[in-house]
């Protein structure tokens, strides 16, 4: 049921399937989704000369905190708004007609929504239930039916919403042009701070409302009545409160299969509208509610029931119809899953279903790349896999070891398998000289290790000192090195290892930054391998390891000729 489609580093929507929650915008920390703008249309209804009504959706206080009640009729009035209502009539008005609904409640459950989320969801996910869905319109459109019934003359009406979807949803034509342009509070507190410097100080401050306020009877969370749950007990399973699409979409598959049969449905993508994405996204739940809560308990203001004045105001129409728009998504069969999973290097067998791409299972994520809505780039797994076989990649293509900065084993490999082709071919000769460090475990001991690499560092730095630029020095494994020694006979070769084991035993121990350490010296023992006519590189590496192994077990600090 995602909406956003991933391509490669960017991300869109998916406008046919997407149902407005708002989530996504919240949830991208880089901003790169973003809502429609409508505050220039309402920049162009103040301009005009007509009478404009500010229609603020019940939460508003949490939504404009830490603005008060005051403040914001203020600063709507500097904005040039001739009037400010909210839709808690509207919503008294809604709760007064559901009340009536669910009395005549029959077999077919009723599913009860102000929330355009929930019912575009039903529209699009679940049209079979589009008949079931309550035929009232939401708060806010009855509301400003009502101002329109009310206000003696022509008026513009902007809703401030607590959610994104209703933006689109004010415009349904169903609705008859009530609302005649919908933003959300976001897009108002930007308003309101644009306008701020047109009041002395920058502030807002206006002298108590003196009008009443309307106290709260029919209605609980966004229009639903209270008469049907107080008629009920908890252990009533004919109601039933559902609050996300994620569960909205398991009672409704749950009542499609025959396991639930709830008779009215209560259905919110939020927990309520001031739980909704544009109402203070930094404040908790909590606090939201905690705000509106101390509002109410606010000293000097009375309240008048809201029963006795519906009964003095006139009748407005609360009736709507749905349409089902059902989203039509391919769904790939077996062997296309299968295809898509061997694509990402799975099976069936092997799938993870880790859940860290955001879907619950590798196949659901297959079917989402199938329809070009993902791809493999989300699953990390795979990337930390590929992340790995690159890393092994870099390194088989490495050529300096990096702790000495030498050539390191493969380069070496490469270059004596050149001289000893040279050698068969030519004719010319060539020595392998093999070098283990002897007093290296001593360092790495009075150290804890720290001064290993350093010493091996300084070790191949003399060597290279020694050597001739035409021959190869490399680190080969742990603490050995290992020469390439070309154009040379063993005596020669000899000569050469004798001249390195000379030079390291000349070393000066002890803070000259050589890689020693007071009080201990590093000797070295060689082994020397003449390469034969023929031979390979291996052959020839492994006499003169053979050799170094006689030297060490003889006590080290000395050179051995491999015999040939």
């Amino acid at each position: 049921m995602s909406a956003i489609r991933v391509s490669g580093e960017c991300a869109d929507i998916v406008q046919e399937k997407c149902i407005a929650c708002g989530q996504c915008v919240n949830e991208c920390a880089r901003g790169g989704i973003t809502v429609r703008d409508d505050t220039p249309r309402v920049r162009e209804l103040l301009r005009t000369h007509r009478h404009v009504v500010a229609l603020l959706a019940s939460e508003f206080i949490a939504a404009l905190y830490p603005m008060t009640v005051v403040q914001t009729e203020r600063s709507l009035e500097v904005m040039g708004f001739d009037s400010v209502e909210t839709t808690l009539l509207g919503e008294e008005l809604v709760a007064q007609a559901y009340e009536q609904l669910h009395a005549r409640e029959g077999s077919v459950p009723s599913l009860r929504s102000t929330c355009p989320v929930a019912i575009d969801f039903v529209r699009k996910y679940h049209p079979a239930f589009v008949q079931a869905l309550a035929p009232i319109v939401p708060p806010y459109v009855a509301q400003a039916r009502l101002i329109r019934a009310v206000y003696p003359h022509e008026v513009a009406i902007v809703y401030v919403s607590p959610c994104y979807a209703r933006k689109d949803e004010a415009l349904d034509p169903s609705f008859d042009g009530a609302i005649d342009v919908a933003i959300d509070f976001t897009e108002l507190k930007r308003l309101i701070l644009e306008e701020r410097p047109l009041v002395p100080g920058g502030s807002v401050t206006a002298p108590a409302p003196s009008r009443p306020g309307a106290l709260k009877e029919i209605s609980l969370t966004d229009g639903f009545p209270r008469q049907t749950l107080v008629s009920r007990d908890l252990t009533d399973a004919s109601v039933h409160v559902v609050r996300g699409v994620r569960e909205i979409d398991r009672l409704l598959t749950a009542i499609g299969a025959g396991e639930a049969g709830p008779l009215v449905i209560d259905m919110l993508n939020c927990e309520g509208c001031i739980d909704g994405p544009a109402v203070n996204p930094g404040l908790s739940l909590f606090a939201k509610r905690n705000v509106e809560a101390a509002a109410r308990r606010s000293p000097g203001t009375t309240q008048v029931s809201t029963r006795a004045m519906l009964t003095m105001l006139p009748a407005v129409d609360l009736i709507r119809s749905f349409v089902a728009e059902p989203v039509s998504v391919p769904v790939p069969d077996d062997a296309a899953i299968d295809a898509v999973l061997a694509e990402g290097g799975f099976t069936r067998e092997t799938a993870l279903d880790c859940g860290a791409c955001g879907w619950p299972t590798c196949r659901a994520h297959a079917a989402a790349i199938y329809n070009a809505e993902s791809s493999w780039d989300l699953c990390l797994p795979l990337q930390r896999r590929l992340l790995r076989e690159h890393a092994a990649s870099l390194a088989e293509t490495q050529t300096l070891d990096p702790a000495t900065g030498l050539w390191n084993t493969r380069s070496f490999g490469d270059r004596l398998a050149v001289e000893i082709a040279r050698l068969n071919r030519y004719g010319s000769p060539v020595c392998v000289a093999l070098i283990d460090v002897d007093g290296l475990d001593a360092i790495r001991g009075a150290n804890d290790g720290s001064e290993a690499d350093e010493a091996l560092r300084a070790i191949g730095g003399r060597f290279n000192a020694c050597l001739r630029a035409t021959d190869v020095l490399a680190r080969w494994t742990g603490d050995r090195f290992a020469v390439a020694l070309s154009g040379v006979n063993k005596t020669e070769a000899f000569a050469a290892a004798e001249k390195l084991r000379e030079g390291v035993s000349a070393f000066a121990p002890a803070g000259d930054g050589s890689g020693y350490t007071q009080g201990v010296k590093a000797t070295i023992s060689i082994g020397v391998a003449s390469a034969p006519r023929g031979a390979e590189a291996r052959d020839v590496l492994e006499s003169a390891d053979a050799a170094l192994l006689e030297a060490i077990r003889a006590g080290g600090d000395q050179v051995r000729l491999a015999p040939g």
